[in-house]
């Protein structure tokens, strides 16, 4: 049994691209064998059709403008199809290993910067948070001005006198305080629900 060339061969040798060499060798075999020769041959005219329809096209085409013209007309459609129906992101879910550095270092963050407080702070920070776990009125700082907070809201007292920051009858929801003499409270409109933040600073 005789083997036959590839289509792609027959292909080429039909339009006359195949190299020098390669096209005798082909044409020897289209020669003598009927099949390559009818496949040649329907090559060739599908060819001479395609140059006639070719011919038909509109003089001057610009086939790299229709190009362009397409690239940016399936641009547009990709764009529009976003704007409609946009792709679903997937957040992706944070594994351990990333997790427990991030414990790790907010750990080694929090250890040093509590161990490079200055003792005062440390102390009266510790106080402070003794009160407010206990349900007491915690201190900031005992010496000069001193911050209050209570769950009327926060008051600044020095000299035995007092002043009080609060929002009437409400209560705060959350109340702050930190090392350096200074408290926050949070107040919660029950009928709007507009939060309210009060803030003193004892310099």
């Amino acid at each position: 049994m005789k083997r036959h060339v590839a289509e792609t061969d027959l292909a080429l040798f039909a339009s006359r691209d195949l190299s020098l060499w390669k096209r005798a060798l082909v044409g020897m075999h289209v020669r003598g064998c009927g099949r390559c020769r009818e496949l040649a041959e329907v090559y060739r005219s599908d060819r001479s059709e395609l140059s006639d329809v070719t011919a038909d096209l509109p003089e001057g085409l610009d086939w790299d403008r229709l190009s362009a013209e397409m690239t940016a007309n399936i641009r547009v459609g990709l764009a529009a199809g976003e704007c409609v129906a946009p792709r679903s992101r997937r957040i992706a879910a944070l594994g351990w290993r990333p997790a427990a550095v991030i414990a790790g270092i907010s750990v080694l963050m929090a250890a040093g910067w509590w161990l490079n407080m200055p003792p005062a702070q440390t102390q009266a920070l510790g106080r402070a948070m003794r009160s407010i776990w206990r349900g007491r009125p915690a201190l900031v700082d005992e010496r000069g001005p001193m911050v209050a907070v209570s769950a009327s809201g926060i008051e600044l007292r020095e000299n035995g006198s007092a002043l009080g920051v609060s929002q009437g009858p409400a209560r705060p929801i959350a109340v702050s305080v930190s090392a350096q003499g200074s408290a926050s409270a949070r107040y919660v409109d029950a009928d709007t629900g507009q939060i309210t933040i009060t803030s003193v600073y004892v310099q």
